[in-house]
């Protein structure tokens, strides 16, 4: 059995190795990063990790185009430009997203990027609180796989002996989804708010009110609540919005320590951070659906508008008293 990861960054990595089990070969386009995988074993972006002989990497898009399982870990705006490519394509693959992300362009979620694009035989999705390093590492994790036949996931699940990565089934691969966009905004949110100092009284508040409007998202596009309150929905949000680990958070953390007149350079100076850019297209679309979402609406503002977080803290302070609901 050959899998094919798509993305040569610290997520493909860390999963290469959990299946590593099986044969692997990794897609990259930096040369340096697959000459290091294939001559020494390790992806120097992912630090306390190696491979086994079983990994190896390619900048041909070719070599995996006839792999049965392709886990796609590209950043969700990178998705549709790589895809494009016939060389790839195969009405055999079984797709499994673990990429997180809403494409901005066509605000879409990336299941239906994939039907749009190009052929396969089952898409899933795969996503929960998983820090790359902790993966890489064998610590104890646990992830949402949401398929629409549960026989593509115990195919799946049958890929992963390893015992410290442990799969939930679903069958809401929107929600799961949504979960897993989402908790990239407001982590950044978390971040502002650690970088302020306002304590942590203010950051349970944040992630109790992030995941009401998480819950008020998903419900728009009929989504089962159930995926919201699990490891895909709730359980990521608490872990990126809690930790400094989170490049997201990190990103927040920065953006109240300092002046920043752009933010190119200090997205430049860090991994992808999705977040930045799901809340244009979250944005876009809880406009056209009229999704009250005040809190991803301020890091939007914050992001895109220029907004002064202190006023923006101001203006989400001074909102009418309501009825707390979720």
């Amino acid at each position: 059995m050959t899998i094919g990861i798509l993305g040569g960054g610290v997520w493909g990595s860390a999963l290469a190795r959990v299946l590593s089990n099986n044969k692997v070969i990794i897609y990259a386009r930096d040369e340096k990063i697959v000459k290091s995988i294939n001559e020494h074993k390790i992806n120097p972006k992912l630090k306390y990790s190696s491979f086994n002989e079983n990994v190896t990497a390619t900048t041909s898009l070719k070599e995996i185009r006839n792999v049965k399982f392709l886990f796609i870990t590209l950043p969700a705006q990178n998705i549709r430009e790589v895809i494009k490519h016939s060389s790839l394509h195969n009405k055999n693959h079984h797709i499994v997203i673990c990429s997180k992300g809403i494409e901005i362009s066509s605000s879409k979620f990336l299941t239906d990027v994939f039907q749009e694009m190009m052929p396969f035989k089952s898409i899933s999705i795969l996503s929960g609180p998983s820090f790359s390093n902790e993966v890489s590492q064998s610590l104890p994790t646990a992830v949402t796989l949401a398929t629409k036949d549960k026989k593509d996931f115990e195919k799946i699940s049958k890929l992963i002996p390893n015992k410290e990565f442990r799969i939930y089934y679903s069958n809401d691969l929107i929600g799961t989804q949504i979960g897993g966009a989402l908790k990239n905004i407001y982590a950044i949110a978390a971040g502002v708010a650690e970088g302020l100092n306002l304590g942590e009284n203010a950051k349970s508040a944040l992630i109790s009110r992030s995941f009401a409007e998480m819950t008020r998202y998903a419900k728009k596009f009929k989504a089962d609540k159930n995926t919201l309150f699990g490891l895909s929905g709730l359980g990521d949000l608490i872990l990126t919005c809690s930790s400094i680990n989170s490049r997201n958070t990190q990103f927040g953390i920065k953006l109240a320590s300092s002046k920043y007149d752009n933010f190119l350079d200090l997205l430049q100076s860090q991994e992808v951070t999705e977040g930045y850019y799901t809340v244009k297209a979250v944005y876009n679309i809880s406009q056209k659906k009229n999704i009250d979402m005040p809190l991803m609406e301020s890091v939007y503002n914050i992001l895109y508008n220029q907004h002064d977080l202190k006023e923006e803290l101001k203006n989400l302070l001074s909102r009418p008293i309501t009825e707390e609901k979720i």
